[in-house]
């Protein structure tokens, strides 16, 4: 257990020592948030905030301080985390007793097809669901390498968020070769990024020329909102961990891509940063490290206008990148922007999912847009369907809208209590069953500037089945 200001309230609460320094410097606090089961999830500094306590800068300050002091060898693992601990375990030996059959079977073939079709369960080369969401593709040498969340184990009841980073490979972006861990979780490390029960989500992995190596950044959510990256000789691996809970510029990180530019080879982190813009930071020279901040977009927005999942790519020189808005497993409408440089601030083009019933990005949202190899104009958008059993329709999506926004502008959005009970039930992240996960998989197009759009169009369109 790290204890800080980042920890969440039900942990502390496990330390009679850490509860007593909390009811010293916020009296009351402890007593208000055990009302509320959700208000325990939250981190200690999210409480204090939400509470609007004055001087609360300064007294998180003070209090993190001591709390730090508590991460004693005595104090390093917690009731709760042995407790996880001891069922991890069992879910390790039933994982590696999996692998070791999967790989006596390394040779055959059970699933072949010819087509990729969206929304459907995608199954890998032996018949098994493909395990790697919120994920990326990375090309090299003839094949296309997968790779993503494994929620195999994540049923919504067992506190598993991702069993570590799955890779899978394919020379026809059809058919796919289970190849493993790209990154394997840490069930004995608690304070460990890749601990089952951390909200690791989206990696994405660059090619390092400057110093030869495979970077990989992945997203930390929750309370810690943090990054841990990792590096290798190779691009299967093995991974050593560079940075396990890394804040750039002492930002909280929300969803990120990394862009390295097509002339110059610099590369760029863009990340929602505190929730409050769309941020562009320039990479050190080794990709390790986010050193300057280069740029904004999307400023000043409320969620669920915020943006988050941001995809980036590089057509003819312009620069684009597609968001989608702040709602959490539940999808919303998408936005393209573009822009003539990666340190310039992106101009919305508008929703790039054309004829869409949905309002919700054909019930998805994008984790990734990469170029088809040899096909300079050829673009994929790979997206997650979260929740296949909860069809968005555009009656939920403005339902959506409205709750959330109302919380920040009731003056323009409405919505009744039965809506919002509705909206409540339905976004549930921690009860969310994703080891069912399904893939959205569409073509993407740049369609050049006319008089109805001036800067172009970013256009999505849906097929039930398609071939590159």
């Amino acid at each position: 257990m790290i204890y800080n200001i980042s920890m969440k309230l039900e942990h502390l609460m496990e330390n009679e020592a850490a509860v007593k320094i909390l009811n010293q410097q916020f009296p009351g606090l402890l007593d208000k948030a055990s009302e509320n089961a959700q208000a325990l999830k939250l981190s200690v500094e999210q409480m204090v905030r939400y509470a609007r306590i004055p001087q609360a800068e300064e007294l998180l300050a003070g209090l993190d301080a001591q709390l730090q002091e508590l991460n004693t060898p005595e104090n390093a693992l917690s009731p709760s985390e042995a407790k996880q601990i001891a069922f991890f375990r069992t879910i390790a030996k039933r994982d590696e007793e999996a692998a070791r059959e999967k790989k006596n079977r390394s040779g055959e073939k059970s699933h072949v097809q010819d087509a990729v079709f969206p929304g459907q369960p995608w199954l890998d080369t032996q018949g098994e669901r493909i395990q790697a969401h919120g994920g990326a593709v990375y090309y090299e040498d003839g094949i296309y390498y997968w790779y993503g969340e494994n929620k195999t184990y994540t049923d919504g009841k067992n506190g598993i968020w991702t069993w570590g980073i799955k890779v899978y490979a394919s020379r026809d972006l059809y058919n796919w070769e289970d190849l493993g861990y790209l990154i394997p979780p840490s069930p004995e490390d608690p304070d460990s990024a890749l601990f089952p029960a951390k909200r690791v989500d989206r990696p994405h992995l660059i090619k390092c020329e400057n110093t030869g190596k495979y970077v990989c950044w992945i997203k930390l959510s929750g309370p810690e909102a943090a990054f841990t990256i990792w590096q290798a000789d190779e691009l299967l691996g093995p991974y050593e961990q560079v940075e396990n809970l890394y804040n750039p510029g002492g930002h909280k990180v929300g969803d990120f891509d990394l862009i390295v530019d097509e002339a110059s080879r610099k590369a760029y982190l863009y990340f929602d940063a505190d929730h409050a813009s769309m941020l562009c930071m320039e990479l050190t020279d080794d990709y390790l490290h986010a050193e300057r901040e280069a740029g904004k977009s999307y400023r000043d927005l409320t969620p669920p206008f915020t943006r988050e999942a941001p995809a980036l790519f590089e057509a003819n020189g312009r620069k684009y990148m597609v968001t989608s808005g702040m709602t959490g497993y539940i999808p919303n409408q998408s936005d393209a922007a573009a822009a003539d440089g990666w340190e310039d601030e992106f101009t919305s083009i508008g929703n790039p999912h054309i004829q869409d019933d949905s309002h919700a990005s054909f019930n998805s949202q994008i984790s990734k847009i990469f170029r088809v190899a040899g096909k300079e104009n050829c673009f994929i958008a790979m997206a997650d369907r979260w929740i296949p059993s909860y069809p968005v329709d555009a009656r939920i999506a403005d339902l959506f809208t409205r709750v959330i926004a109302g919380r920040y502008d009731p003056k323009h959005y409405q919505a009744t209590e039965e809506e919002r009970q509705e909206m409540y039930a339905a976004n549930v992240l921690e009860e969310a069953d994703t080891s069912v996960a399904d893939y959205v998989w569409l073509p993407l197009q740049i369609e050049a500037p006319d008089a109805e759009h001036p800067q172009g169009r970013v256009c999505i369109e849906w097929k039930d089945e398609w071939r590159v």
